[in-house]
């Protein structure tokens, strides 16, 4: 990937070309990185709980939504972080998320470790990771080119219900929001899928621009860093939440 000084260098009539030689991934490992994906998100609406570590009704998958910067469109080469957000029956309410949430990463914990689909995929166990909120983490790697794709998933209350399209939201999901009285950034993968079609259907000039902010703000901060500056683990944009903890990408507009 080209540094910062190749960027600086370039004309703006250029940017377009910068962009598509250094910046985009080719269509190939594109696919190969949603193969692994398609795997995931078939895993995780064909499982359902029931009865196990306090959850005392069945939970079912409402749906799963790829965020960050796959899911919107603006991803950089090299990049091999992928996001899910998965809406749960179980969360019924903002509160009922905080209740249950711990339980359920421990839930889906122990369902991915066992699943054969995923293991053949080369599974690394996987952890509960702290964060805002608090996360599932695993690593599978890509069927051609074996190369480690981490995963990174967030159990939510599908607050939105059908209206996310809608330029206006119910004032209750607003009201039922501040009751819930959580820490700062723990319920935005509620509303996830608001900031993923916000950039998903934007001009392509306008996520070119977006890559390059990226492109900056990665060489920027790690001057000197490997072609594929995302492997091993997430970069950060700045935006530190509550306790001091990064805000992933999903949770930025980037």
């Amino acid at each position: 990937m080209a540094g910062t000084q190749e960027l600086f260098d370039t004309p703006a009539s250029s940017l377009n070309s910068f962009v598509s030689q250094w910046l985009q991934p080719c269509r190939d490992w594109k696919e190969e990185v949603q193969e692994v994906v398609r795997t995931v998100q078939q895993f995780l609406r064909q499982e359902h709980f029931q009865g196990e570590h306090g959850l005392d009704q069945e939970v079912r998958v409402l749906k799963v939504v790829q965020v960050g910067s796959f899911g919107n469109g603006t991803v950089l080469r090299g990049t091999r972080e992928v996001e899910l957000v998965v809406f749960l029956s179980c969360f019924r309410s903002f509160q009922e998320e905080v209740k249950y949430h711990r339980d359920v990463l421990k839930l889906l914990q122990k369902k991915v470790w066992r699943s054969q689909d995923l293991q053949a995929l080369g599974l690394k166990k996987p952890r509960v990771a702290q964060g805002v909120p608090d996360t599932l983490v695993f690593t599978i790697q890509t069927k051609q080119t074996l190369e480690p794709i981490t995963v990174t998933i967030w159990p939510a209350y599908r607050a939105l219900g059908s209206s996310v399209l809608n330029s206006e939201l119910p004032p209750e999901v607003y009201v039922s929001l501040i009751e819930a009285c959580g820490d700062p950034g723990n319920f935005f993968p509620s509303f996830s899928e608001l900031q993923k079609n916000f950039v998903k259907y934007q001009p392509t000039k306008l996520k070119s621009l977006l890559r390059l902010v990226k492109h900056w703000y990665q060489k920027a901060r790690h001057p000197g860093s490997s072609p594929h500056p995302q492997r091993g683990g997430r970069v950060q944009m700045g935006h530190r939440c509550s306790k001091s903890r990064p805000v992933p990408e999903a949770g930025l507009l980037l």
